[in-house]
């Protein structure tokens, strides 16, 4: 979070949204986000004070969280004095199989938050017409069980397991 440095301070630089290569921006209730695409990881920034030019200071807010946020601070840091930036650690950084998997179960949820059935979510997901099952081959189906699998991960994800991902929690990583 980019804010205002407290008084006194008048060395930080003076710096709004208009200064910074953003590729997306949002403006909400709760400021300005936006997003600076980077080849070695995005940096996602907000702007509790929208568009004005600020003597910039960061809030780093002390939690289980802290030497994420801290990484990234340096990353933006470097970006900022024009400094090579470097990836995302790996710790951080999804393998091939863990963005499919995210991928699968984002496209699962929003497919049941939008009202399609399992058997259709499952068709879609599983490239495969469940149509023509009966209710008990559909039962006993095994992508029945892997959309069930699939769909509470989405759910567990959603309710904060997400932060594992962010985290590079190495409990994640079977």
């Amino acid at each position: 979070m980019l804010t205002a440095a407290p008084e006194g301070y008048d060395r930080p630089v003076l710096l709004g949204p208009d200064d910074l290569p953003l590729a997306t921006i949002l403006h909400a209730r709760d400021g300005l986000h936006g997003i600076i695409a980077d080849d070695s990881g995005d940096h996602r920034i907000w702007f509790p004070h929208g568009m004005a030019r600020i003597r910039l200071a960061i809030i780093v807010p002390l939690d289980e969280d802290l030497m994420l946020r801290l990484n990234s601070i340096r990353r933006f840091h470097r970006l900022l004095t024009g400094k090579p930036i470097r990836p995302i650690p790996s710790l951080q950084a999804l393998s091939a199989s863990e963005r499919y998997r995210a991928t699968l179960m984002l496209r699962a949820w929003d497919g049941a938050d939008s009202g399609a059935s399992r058997r259709d979510i499952a068709g879609v997901l599983f490239r495969s017409d469940f149509s023509g099952l009966s209710a008990a081959e559909w039962k006993s189906a095994s992508e029945r069980r892997q959309l069930a699998r699939i769909l509470a991960e989405a759910r567990a994800m959603i309710g904060g397991e997400y932060l594992t991902l962010l985290r590079g929690d190495v409990r994640r990583r079977r």
